[in-house]
């Protein structure tokens, strides 16, 4: 994505292995809290990702019971 108006930046790798992403990006990725992370033909890769728990599922449906036919 290198564009005028997008130009490459720099992050910091701190003594931690953390990276301090600059604001401009998270500000144009929507400020997420989590990244997927992946290593591609030597480059690392990150995008928005989200933290997905149980209590974010929609409740399972559960099948109804069939109606009992007299004749069975």
């Amino acid at each position: 994505m290198k564009t005028p108006s997008n130009p490459p930046r720099l992050a910091k790798l701190t003594s931690k292995n953390q990276l301090t992403l600059p604001r401009a990006v998270m500000e144009a990725l929507g400020c997420p809290s989590h990244f997927r992370v992946q290593v591609h033909d030597g480059a690392l890769v990150l995008w928005p990702g989200r933290v997905v728990t149980v209590l974010d599922r929609p409740e399972p449906m559960m099948p109804q019971p069939r109606a009992r036919n007299r004749a069975e």
